[in-house]
């Protein structure tokens, strides 16, 4: 039933309506209470999954909304946000529940936080992170990309040169990915082809600033673009920065199935139970885990499990753990 929803967004009713035309009834109140206890037996791994991702030297951070069932709210739907916290380098992912979009998510979630955070252009990453001793704040490409493209059709002449200078930046990044260089190659091939033309776009930037309409397409995707281009500019100086945040939009897919196919959460619980369950699916299907396997697995061992070995149930070291103990 969990593999089931939080990996393919199948909801509880449609999984009961299956098991009924099998023979087998389950009733709602009963599946409910089953992923649930799932969920109960699981979060000391969830606790430990989050230090670890809070621990890496790199993530990458996003947000989507999630519509939570609230009696409390005048429309009975309270709007809440999903956090996700991406540490590409080993292959971990987070999802926090939050009720709101507010900054009050990440500025507890990442207090403390030393190292590399790669966002969108959300506001409230600039203002927690923008001038921190600690962070170094990083841009993701593709936010500033889709702007040139929404500019085509304003101006197509001048929003096609940006858009084939980033193709440049993206055909360097394809190419290294096929011959799957280290970071310390990546970061020498990016400073000899790739930072020659990002000078050269925050020089045309800076030049067309002036030339523009601000309101237009093209001058508001300058206006985005130029303030951010050193933030934009940083992958090039580090070899383990992605050039985009797409690894951490791609984790956001089956929550956005999900919401399709559940619409909401049951209550801010259930919530926090979602963004348990989005955690560990993810992290399984980042590290080729079968997302059944381990959930029947760890489901099995994690009440007998010693508190001090609990990190070789996560995802990640499953496998490897699992096979020296056969």
């Amino acid at each position: 039933m969990v593999v089931d929803k939080y990996v393919f967004g199948l909801p509880l009713h449609r999984q009961i309506d299956k098991y009924r035309r099998l023979g087998v009834n389950v009733p709602a109140s009963t599946a409910s209470d089953w992923i649930m206890k799932g969920w109960q037996h699981l979060a000391p791994l969830w606790e430990l999954l989050k230090l670890l991702v809070l621990n890496q030297k790199y993530l990458q951070a996003d947000e989507s909304p999630l519509k939570v069932l609230d009696r409390d709210h005048k429309n009975g739907v309270h709007h809440g946000y999903m956090w996700i916290y991406n540490a590409p380098c080993d292959k971990l992912t987070l999802f926090d529940y939050r009720k709101g979009r507010d900054q009050s998510g990440p500025k507890q979630m990442l207090e403390g936080y030393a190292g590399i955070l790669q966002v969108d252009g959300y506001a409230v990453y600039e203002k927690l992170f923008g001038n921190h001793p600690d962070i170094l704040l990083v841009y993701c490409m593709a936010h500033s990309r889709r702007k040139f493209v929404d500019a085509l059709k304003y101006d197509k002449e001048r929003s096609t040169y940006v858009l084939e200078r980033m193709q440049v930046l993206y055909a360097l990044e394809q190419r290294m990915r096929d011959q799957q260089l280290d970071w310390e190659q990546k970061t020498k091939l990016r400073q000899e082809d790739s930072v020659p033309v990002l000078l050269e776009l925050k020089e045309w930037m800076t030049q067309q600033l002036p030339l523009v309409i601000p309101k237009s397409p093209l001058g508001q995707a300058i206006a985005y673009s130029l303030p951010r281009w050193e933030g934009l500019s940083a992958y090039a100086l580090h070899g383990q920065i992605e050039i985009d945040n797409n690894l951490a939009e791609n984790v956001v897919r089956p929550l956005a199935i999900g919401r399709k196919a559940f619409l909401f959460a049951g209550s801010h619980q259930a919530a926090e139970m979602t963004a348990a369950m989005y955690s560990f699916m993810a992290t399984c299907k980042k590290n080729g885990v079968d997302e059944q396997e381990w959930l029947k697995d760890v489901f099995e061992r994690i009440q007998s499990h010693k508190q001090k070995d609990l990190y070789q149930l996560l995802p990640n070291n499953w496998i490897k753990f699992r096979n020296q103990s056969a």
